[in-house]
Order: structure tokens, then C-alpha cells, then sequence
């Protein structure tokens, strides 16, 4: 077991039995499947084996990946700047292809066990679902810029950015398949992150707190932060990377990572 943060700065960095260690260079997404976990930086992605740290292969992708996700022996990164998902292979990197997914897109997320990926379409308020071909299956309009999205236990969920006055607020909808839209929570603060959880529940982070909600979509618990950055189900918890602070586990609120540009972090 070990944990794996992806540093803006220090590199990628791996925790295990021999304390910590800098493995790669900085990274800003992280994903894992089949032992392999793989690290977007700025120009290539890099894949690293699980349990040794050593790097195995890397590829080029378009500038802006802001997030990862694994299908079987699949990897998908999301570009914010070509505004596109690229396809790739887990094992050695070769391209598949490539898909547009929004404006300015902001998240991206594999149904656990399933053959469904869902891409937050950012600035041009939709929520995508794919397969894992990248052929689009459908689009849902959502209202605002769509920063976030999950698989709940039945349907989707979407965070949105929607303007209040001068500023923005944060709404997160429940979404059916057939693309019935339900609104279960709303708040003041500007929306950062969602984070799917085992139990079909959801986390929304916002610049200001994260709320936990139950598969019965209420809120369970929420907890100040200041600006949380991106928001992982790990094995009975939740890891938290925090602006300018580093990594915590949740709810305990326990800091495992100390620094300032920690974007991404994966228990594995």
C-alpha cells in the first residue's frame, strides 16, 4: 500500500514503507488500473509500477490535462486547453483517439466496473456521457459551467458554477439517464470539485467547505476548508488535496502531505 501525490512542484511523490520519495517529475492528475498508475504533467504522461515506483513508459498528450480516469486497460485524459478527451492504452501509452468534450472542460469520471465515462463539458454547460470508445451516448444542458461530475448509486450527479448577481454559486443536480435533472443542494461559495463515493453517495468541495451526502442524497456532515482542490474516495475515507496546505485524510481531518502545490492524490 502507499500513497502517491502528484506536486506541482517537488514531483511526484510516493510514500511507502520506506517514508517518502520523489519518483517523477511534478504532476497534476493521477489515476490507477491494473498496477500501473499513471501521472499527467504539463507535456507527457508518465506511468510508474504500483508497488515499486519505477517508471515503465510514458506518452505525449495535448497541454491542459487537469484530470485522468481508467476504464479496464484504458486511460482518458481530459484537456482543458484543446478541450478534448485522449484515449490511450494502459500498458504501453498508444493513442486510441480522441473526442471533443466542452469548453474549457473540467472533470472526468469512469463508472467503477462499468463501460460509461462522464466529462464535465465546463464553460459550455454540459455534462458527457461516453463510451468507452469515446462514442458520444448522450448530452445533458445543465445550467452554468459545469466543474464536476459522478456515477451516484442510480443516475449522475453535476456540480455547477451558476451566476448569483456579481458572483458564483454553487448547485449540484442529480441527473437520471434519460436526463431527468434534480437540484439537491445549492450554496453561496464558488464550487471547486466532486468526488464520487463507494457507498453511491457523493463529496462536493467548495471554496470554503466540503459537504458529504448519503446515496439518499442528503447531507451527511460538512467541514470548513479554504480552497480544496480535487477530492478522492480512498479505502474508509476521503483524501482532500487543500490549496496551499497539502493532503488530508477526511473526515478526521488528519494532514498525510505537507505542501503547497499538492494537486492530485491517490491511496493505492
Amino acid at each position: 500500500m502507499g500513497l502517491w501525490v502528484a506536486d506541482g512542484e517537488k514531483g511526484l511523490m510516493l510514500l511507502d514503507q520506506n517514508g517518502w520519495r520523489r519518483v517523477g517529475p511534478p504532476g497534476e492528475a493521477l489515476c490507477q488500473t491494473g498496477g500501473r498508475l499513471w501521472c499527467a504533467g504539463t507535456e507527457r504522461c508518465y506511468c510508474y509500477a504500483e508497488r515499486t515506483g519505477d517508471c515503465l513508459c510514458d506518452t505525449a498528450l495535448p497541454t491542459g490535462v487537469c484530470a485522468l480516469a481508467a476504464l479496464r486497460n484504458r486511460v482518458y485524459a481530459l484537456s482543458s486547453d484543446a478541450d478534448s478527451i485522449t484515449a490511450f492504452t494502459a500498458d504501453t501509452g498508444e493513442i486510441i483517439g480522441c473526442t471533443p468534450a466542452g469548453v474549457y472542460p473540467r472533470d472526468i469520471c469512469a463508472y467503477p466496473g462499468g463501460r460509461l465515462l462522464l466529462a464535465a463539458g465546463g464553460a459550455s454547460g454540459e455534462m458527457l456521457l461516453f463510451d468507452t470508445d469515446l462514442n458520444k451516448l448522450k448530452t445533458y444542458r445543465l445550467p452554468g459551467t459545469v466543474c464536476g461530475v459522478c456515477f451516484l448509486a442510480r443516475g449522475m450527479a453535476a456540480l455547477c458554477a451558476v451566476e448569483r448577481g456579481e458572483t458564483l454559486a454553487a448547485r449540484l443536480y442529480a441527473v437520471s439517464f434519460r436526463g431527468v435533472t434534480d437540484e439537491i443542494f445549492s450554496s453561496p461559495l464558488i464550487p471547486n470539485f466532486l468526488c464520487g463515493l463507494p457507498d453511491g453517495g457523493c463529496v462536493m468541495g467548495c471554496c470554503g467547505e466540503i459537504v458529504c451526502f448519503r446515496v439518499n442524497k442528503k447531507a451527511a456532515h460538512r467541514q470548513p476548508f479554504s480552497c480544496p482542490l480535487r477530492l478522492r474516495a480512498a479505502r474508509d475515507c476521503i483524501l482532500l488535496c487543500e490549496a496551499g496546505d497539502g493532503v488530508f485524510l477526511l473526515p478526521s481531518r488528519r494532514r498525510v502531505y505537507t505542501g503547497p502545490n499538492a494537486l492530485d492524490a491517490l491511496l493505492v
